[in-house]
Order: structure tokens, then C-alpha cells, then sequence
């Protein structure tokens, strides 16, 4: 969920707009504090049904392969195959519900600890960006020698060769914009949700 949509930039420039000339923006009005409410309770119900997807997604993925596993008869690429699926969708998880850790609802219900909650989420967005090139690396480094290893075990063509590693290139470039894209917004969100901090004061 993200700050930045036009009606919460049309209250940030509202709330902005009431002290013209001043060096700092008025003080949040009951209505803008009334928004932040709003907008971290609706994330805190965001992040659970998050969990949940990732949850049942990733079982879902393992169940379908270990079913594909035991249709064509267990071998040692297949095998191989699903234990590291099995060990990166592990560490996936892991670090996901580690990252949350304390970030699922505020402590309290004033104003304050809503935004200060809001800051500590882009602070654990921004960790989760700066792991996910590893993440990614590593599975790379995993998934190149495997495939070959799979294609080669059954003596593939190079059109099989061509689609799997177009796939693994094509999906890891669209994973890289997709992160560019997120470090920006989060960069821009944290932001806001400093500029807001700030108004409230120590």
C-alpha cells in the first residue's frame, strides 16, 4: 500500500497549503490525523493478507512440483530441483516474517506511533530491496547449472534451451525494474511520512 495516490496528495497539499509563507507546515488537523489512521490500519490488514498469499502461494508451489516428483518418478535432477525450490521459498518466507517482525500494527493509537510505524515499514522496505538482488543472485547461481544439467539429462533441443534461459533472463530484468521502481516510491513515501513526523514534533 502506498501514500503516494491522488487523494492523499491532495490532503498533503491541503494540509501544507495552511500555513503559506511559514518555514514549517501548520499542525496536522483532525482530519489529516484521522487519514494517517485510516491509511496504517488499512496496510497493518494489507501485511496479514500478505502473509496469507505468501503463505498458501509458496505451499501450493511446492505441493504441485513434489506431485510432479513423484509422477515422473523420482531422479536426481528432479530431486535436486525441488530441494533447492524447497530451500529458497524457505529463506524467502524466513526473511519476509523477520522483516515484519513488530511492523504489523501500531503500539499504541496516537497519531505518532501510527506515523512513526509507517517510517519503521519503509525502513524494513527498503532492507527487503537491499536483499532481494542477493536473493536473486543466489538463485541464479543455482538455477544456470541446473537447468543445463536438466537439459542435458535428457538430451533437449535449442529450443528448449533458448526458452529456458530467455525465461530466466526476461524474468530476473523484469524483477530488476520492478525493484528500481519500488526503491523509488519507497524513497518518496518515507519521505511524506518524515515530513509528517516532523509536524507532530518531539
Amino acid at each position: 500500500m502506498t501514500m503516494i495516490d491522488p487523494e492523499w496528495r491532495g490532503l498533503m497539499e491541503a494540509w501544507q497549503s495552511e500555513a503559506p509563507g511559514e518555514p514549517a507546515p501548520a499542525p496536522l488537523s483532525d482530519e489529516v490525523r484521522r487519514r494517517i489512521r485510516r491509511k496504517v490500519r488499512l496496510h497493518s490488514y494489507g501485511l496479514i493478507l500478505l502473509a496469507v498469499f505468501e503463505v498458501t502461494g509458496c505451499a501450493g508451489i511446492l505441493l504441485w512440483l513434489f506431485r510432479d516428483l513423484l509422477e515422473d518418478g523420482p531422479n536426481a535432477v528432479e530431486i535436486s530441483g525441488f530441494a533447492g525450490t524447497a530451500f529458497f521459498v524457505a529463506v524467502a518466507l524466513a526473511f519476509s516474517f523477520w522483516n515484519r517482525r513488530g511492523a504489523w500494527w501500531p503500539a499504541a493509537e496516537s497519531t505518532r506511533a501510527f506515523v512513526d510505524l509507517s517510517l519503521e515499514r519503509c525502513r524494513r522496505k527498503l532492507r527487503t530491496l537491499r536483499f532481494c538482488p542477493w536473493l536473486l543472485a543466489a538463485e541464479l547461481a543455482f538455477v544456470i547449472p541446473w537447468a543445463a544439467w536438466a537439459l542435458l539429462s535428457r538430451d533437449a533441443g535449442l529450443e528448449d534451451w533458448l526458452r529456458s534461459f530467455g525465461l530466466a533472463v526476461v524474468a530476473s530484468a523484469a524483477l530488476l525494474v520492478w525493484w528500481a521502481w519500488y526503491r523509488k516510491k519507497t524513497l518518496r513515501e518515507r519521505t511524506e511520512w518524515e515530513e509528517l513526523r516532523r509536524s507532530l514534533g518531539d
